[in-house]
């Protein structure tokens, strides 16, 4: 079925079926930009300047410099919003350096690409089972944090994972410290208490791996952000991923160890729930 949705390429708003963009953008051929992806709320988008932030910061990485301000950029995404009547779903806003010549090196100025889109979607639940990838990050990389448009390695975890069976993988960095999953942060509980990657082990700055740390610090509840190897998952009383579209969602297996514990996961997906109402004013 042909979609009605529109989309944002360069300045115009079109009908996604006539969105394209030039084969010879360095997004497309080299992964030569940044995106991000955001869950939409009752025709608003949660925490929608955090995102936008750590955009910019990863365009200033590439040093890619749309002359576009944030005030812009979510003029855009709610025109999408709107046009597209997207009261619970997703967008998402790609910008790429742009085209070039047919060579590797190509050649400046540079005219940045600029594509958004919007649409309606449920997030049903899902089963989430992990296997520990052979993929190895360098924490000491300039794309450690980055939301990059060029996610091979992250690929290649993802097939590894489905080709042995299970829907997701668990990246480790060079000196074996878990760091992520392949789409998503990961926490572990134990204990009660709550444990995720730091930051200068590698893992994406997540939008909604900070809120957690937002709720957990309201409720009370004990976290820490510190290494620590494969080894905690079959210590662990509970295992969830966190992104912005799937929120909160409870990992039932890592690396062969079973999780049927959910209470911690439960109390902070309510919470998690009450933040976003709260922050939108939804209620």
């Amino acid at each position: 079925m042909e979609s009605g949705n529109y989309a944002y390429v360069n300045g115009r708003f079109v009908p996604e079926t006539e969105a394209t963009v030039s084969i010879f953008d360095r997004g497309f051929l080299y992964g030569d930009g940044v995106f991000e992806t955001m869950r939409v709320y009752g025709g608003k988008i949660f925490r929608l300047y955090n995102h936008l932030q750590r955009m910019l910061s990863g365009l200033k990485v590439f040093q890619i410099g749309p002359k576009i301000t944030q005030e812009e950029l979510r003029a855009i995404l709610f025109e999408l919003i709107q046009r597209n009547d997207v009261m619970e779903g997703m967008a998402r806003i790609y910008v790429t350096r742009g085209p070039s010549g047919s060579g590797v090196k190509g050649q400046a100025p540079w005219q940045p690409t600029i594509v958004a889109m919007a649409k309606r979607r449920s997030f049903p639940s899902m089963d989430i089972r992990a296997v520990i990838s052979s993929i190895r990050l360098d924490a000491g990389s300039r794309l450690a944090g980055i939301k990059s448009a060029n996610r091979a390695l992250y690929e290649i975890a993802q097939h590894e994972a489905r080709n042995a069976g299970f829907t997701d993988a668990v990246l480790l960095n060079g000196s074996g410290h878990v760091v992520e999953f392949t789409t998503s942060n990961v926490f572990v509980v134990k204990n009660g208490e709550l444990f995720t990657p730091p930051l200068i082990d590698g893992p994406l700055p997540g939008v909604t791996r900070d809120s957690i740390l937002t709720v957990a610090a309201r409720i009370g509840m004990p976290t820490y952000e510190m290494s620590f190897g494969t080894d905690i998952f079959a210590e662990a009383d509970e295992v969830f991923a966190t992104n912005s579209l799937i929120e909160i969602e409870a990992v039932r297996e890592v690396d062969a160890a079973l999780y049927r514990e959910r209470h911690v996961t439960s109390q902070l997906q309510k919470s998690y729930g009450e933040l976003v109402a709260e922050e939108l004013q939804l209620n």
